[in-house]
């Protein structure tokens, strides 16, 4: 009778021990993670200062088409002669010039003339280099001001137009020169074109 018993209790755990047969089917495989997008670095921010020795940049570029940030307008981009360039890599710098600067008009300031009769306005702002990369073509451009925030152009020469404007003296020609995009503070620019000029 005990023996009966025994074996009783073995079936019984033998048949919950056995597989089931079941109508569905497998559960399929948990999909892998998406694998997280690929980002590209960003761009290096600019440092220091460089040029291309012998190259002459010098003269005010002059945007072809408004470029304003609020109430100020950009009036020009000066470059000035290489032995400006030079000492300024060399440490030889001052807190009202550099190589390359932006000269912006306040036009919400008074407006006035010039010793040449043209309207100018009486508040400016002029934006000192933090750090550039210039020559062979290419034009880099970094500063900061606390109005108009943090200042960036990168573009090009076209330095066959620019040797040609050169050669007809300081006026040259309303042909662009330099070709860039910008961005001041927050506002963007895409495109923006410069022609050169001389100086009086």
């Amino acid at each position: 009778m005990r023996n009966i018993s025994t074996m009783a209790g073995l079936a019984v755990l033998l048949a919950a021990c056995s597989p089931q047969k079941t109508d569905q089917a497998p559960a399929a495989p948990a999909p892998a993670p998406a694998a997280a997008p690929v980002q590209s670095a960003a761009p290096p921010v600019l440092s220091g200062f460089s040029h291309v020795k012998g190259e002459d940049l010098f003269g005010y570029y002059m945007p072809t088409q408004e470029v304003k940030i609020g109430a100020y307008t950009l009036q020009n981009l000066s470059i000035l002669p290489e032995e400006d360039f030079v000492k300024w890599e060399a440490g030889e710098r001052t807190a009202t010039s550099s190589p390359i600067m932006l000269d912006f008009a306040d036009e919400s300031s008074q407006q006035g003339e010039t010793e040449l009769g043209q309207p100018n306005y009486t508040r400016t702002i002029r934006v000192l280099a933090r750090a550039y990369k210039v020559g062979g073509g290419d034009f880099r451009f970094v500063g900061v001001d606390p109005v108009l925030g943090d200042i960036q152009i990168d573009g090009t020469f076209n330095l066959d137009k620019l040797k040609a404007n050169q050669a007809q003296g300081p006026n040259g020609s309303d042909d662009p020169v330099l070709m860039t995009g910008a961005r001041f503070g927050a506002q963007v620019f895409k495109t923006l074109s410069f022609s050169w000029f001389g100086g009086d």
